[in-house]
């Protein structure tokens, strides 16, 4: 008879209070030294070279920063959920091996409840009976100053030795910040980095899509706003629609590991699961043609912008000079951007004069 599987309790981790923080503190006193020695070549060849361990086999390792980037309402959380229970328990993730180490789960969205439930249905399906080393910290409600909530995390992490933090999602993170302004995003990651640098631990972070058809685009120009978010990361995992209903094209772009083939899965409540049948090149047939510009268009949204704003905006989330300038003419021709009285561009007015109330992004 199979051994029954007792549900755990959710380890808890005591609520902070978060205050101001001055960050001119974080910058080192001048007199104290605070840059690595330079290295001779000779000298750093000579040294032995020993790898950080991979927590995730041939996809992540310890100490780096990755992102998990789909469009919206795929299941990124149920994702990291399950990436997360993986390596709490040396259990696979999909096809790879992991190494057990102590996981911290920060979640920034979803009640406490819900994510519990998440989490039962997930070691019921994968028959875990021991998550002594995950722990979750229910954050929703408490990312107003990032920076704040960063001293408190790093804190955490040191005092009990988590070597994976997972942060889900990272817009949350952005409270009253672009993530098209490349100094914000550049920012963000800047914390995350203290994260990584301070701990020594990994960070997993979700994202999402930008609007219109990704499998036209780049894999690692595929994420929403600036292209800093693919720039940092170290391992970059996507998961772009399959023609298959349910189903996702799973790719990998790795700084520091050998490519790791494409494959695909599908959504099996509660987890994803590995269709080798089907072919990674197969993906979903394109949205309507004016989606493929919704995200220059969506860099109106907030204000008018002249020409020269709206390109250097356009340049931050990774358009070059000449597509911008081919872009927007399809867009006046299209009629869906116009060029107002003041030198300004926005979004086309509807024939009644009344301005056309952009549709906003899910998050």
């Amino acid at each position: 008879m199979q051994n029954e599987i007792k549900p755990l309790p959710l380890p808890i981790i005591t609520p902070i209070k978060l205050q101001s923080v001055n960050t001119a503190s974080f910058s080192p006193k001048s007199d104290e030294p605070h840059l690595p020695e330079v290295d001779q070549a000779c000298s750093l060849l000579s040294d032995k070279i020993t790898k950080p361990d991979e927590l995730i086999e041939g996809i992540l390792h310890a100490g780096t920063k990755a992102v998990l980037a789909s469009a919206s309402k795929v299941g990124k959380t149920w994702i990291l959920l399950d990436l997360a229970t993986a390596v709490g328990t040396g259990a696979p993730f999909l096809r790879f091996k992991t190494k057990r180490k102590r996981v911290l789960f920060i979640n920034l969205e979803i009640r406490r409840e819900f994510l519990a439930e998440r989490l039962k249905v997930i070691q019921e399906r994968k028959n875990l009976t021991d998550l002594m080393d995950l722990a979750i910290w229910n954050l929703r409600g408490q990312t107003a100053d990032f920076g704040c909530l960063v001293e408190e995390i790093i804190k955490v992490v040191k005092k009990e030795g988590y070597s994976l933090v997972v942060l889900d999602p990272i817009y949350k993170a952005m409270v009253g910040k672009s993530e098209n302004t490349a100094s914000s995003v550049g920012l963000l990651c800047n914390q995350l980095e203290r994260i990584v640098e301070e701990t020594g631990a990994t960070v997993i972070f979700a994202h999402h899509f930008a609007k219109g058809n990704a499998a036209n685009k780049n894999v690692i120009d595929r994420m929403s706003g600036s292209g800093v978010f693919a720039r940092d990361a170290d391992t970059i995992i996507t998961l772009t629609e399959h023609q298959e209903k349910n189903c996702y094209i799973m790719e990998f772009t790795l700084r520091n590991l050998p490519p790791q083939p494409s494959f695909v899965i599908e959504w099996k409540y509660p987890v994803m699961v590995e269709r080798p049948d089907l072919s990674p090149a197969d993906f979903k047939a394109g949205e309507a043609e004016a989606d493929e510009y919704q995200e220059l268009i969506a860099l109106l949204d907030e204000t008018p912008l002249t020409t020269r704003a709206w390109k250097e905006a356009a340049l931050e989330i990774g358009y070059s000079h000449a597509t911008f300038f081919r872009d927007k003419n399809v867009l006046l021709e299209k009629g869906l951007v116009q060029l107002n009285g003041d030198k300004t561009w926005s979004r086309a007015q509807a024939e009644t004069g009344e301005t056309v109330i952009p549709e906003q992004p899910q998050l």
